[in-house]
């Protein structure tokens, strides 16, 4: 018997997540996307992908995808995308920013902008489907 209050559905969002799960229909929605691929320390503390900014062709939609072998810094890089939306910037501006910032950053390594026909292919590059 669950306790009062807690429930038990698979397609609640949960109060412990650092970001909500992706749903697979949302990635087969999402046409053709921008995308910078960011690399960094994992979780196990070996370089590799940290996850991916994107941005929807008309740039009203955008996020960032996390890489299961990359939580903590991938809900750390999900966790900026928010603030800067609550400060007022928009989906365009957050992926601008981050494209400026290509290269080495120190802590991070951004890929050059690449092109995908959908976000669904996005989400297999960085290993979150």
């Amino acid at each position: 018997m669950a306790e009062p209050g807690i429930t038990r559905d698979w397609h609640q969002f949960s109060p412990f997540a650092t970001t909500p799960a992706v749903q697979l229909r949302d990635l087969q929605r999402e046409g053709s996307v921008r995308f910078l691929l960011v690399s960094g320390e994992r979780d196990d503390a070996a370089w590799g992908i940290v996850g991916a900014f994107w941005l929807s062709d008309e740039g009203g939609r955008g996020g960032f995808l996390v890489a299961p072998e990359s939580l903590w810094h991938g809900s750390e890089m999900v966790r900026s995308y928010r603030g800067a939306l609550a400060r007022g910037w928009t989906q365009e501006r957050i992926y601008r920013y981050w494209e400026e910032q290509a290269g080495s950053t120190h802590t991070y390594m951004i890929d050059p902008e690449e092109r995908a026909s959908s976000l669904l292919r996005v989400a297999r590059r960085v290993g979150t489907i």
